[in-house]
């Protein structure tokens, strides 16, 4: 089954995470601790990596599909 995960930053906008290693990526960050003003990397569709501060997230949606 396949996973989406929704981002909800401070100020009202999204990010949506649908690539396989990403969403468990930040499963696993999720499930544990982490520092404030901690950037996660998580690769995305391009080959490239984008960098989340998560201190700047207020809620996160995972969804199965």
């Amino acid at each position: 089954m396949k996973q989406i995960i929704t981002i909800h930053y401070i100020g009202g906008s999204t990010m949506e995470v649908n690539k396989t290693e990403a969403v468990n990526e930040l499963i696993r960050l999720i499930d544990g601790t982490f520092e404030a003003n901690q950037f996660v990397k998580l690769p995305n569709r391009s080959g490239q990596d984008v960098y989340i501060n998560l201190s700047l997230v207020t809620s996160i949606e995972v969804r199965s599909i």
